[in-house]
């Protein structure tokens, strides 16, 4: 788990979804409100959606526009969350169910201590020698 977690405030912008990203060279990242309750999620992938790569956008005014929408537009929401204590296989039985590429770790309240990211869950299967993928 990624501790604290890099977060998107839910009252920013797409391009500055996009700078926080790029500034914590993460690829996702919890949104939250002001009060760091989580309110969903937002990748990359949600914040550059496939209609804006086609040949035919090429209006400097719409990719202005589409830079200018809220982040809450395009996030993933609802979105689940794990608990401290989320046994790590919940965790990947819920990404796959859900394609997400991380959860959110939340305290009971709802607000945001960390992130658990497919990366975290495969650095936990090769160094934690009792899991067994085989069976």
């Amino acid at each position: 788990m990624q501790r604290p977690s890099h977060v998107v405030p839910s009252n920013v912008n797409v391009r500055e979804a996009w700078q926080i990203l790029q500034n914590h060279r993460v690829g996702q990242a919890p949104v939250v409100n002001e009060t760091g309750t989580l309110v969903g999620l937002v990748t990359r992938a949600e914040l550059l959606p496939p209609q804006w790569l086609a040949p035919a956008v090429d209006d400097a005014d719409a990719w202005q526009a589409m830079l200018a929408s809220s982040v809450i537009e395009v996030m993933w929401s609802p979105v689940p969350s794990a608990h401290i204590d989320t046994d790590l296989r919940r965790v990947a039985s819920l990404l796959l169910e859900t394609g997400l590429p991380g959860l959110p770790v939340t305290e009971a309240e709802g607000r945001v201590i960390g992130f658990v990211s497919r990366s975290d869950l495969l650095k936990a299967l090769a160094t934690d020698p009792p899991l067994d993928v085989w069976s």
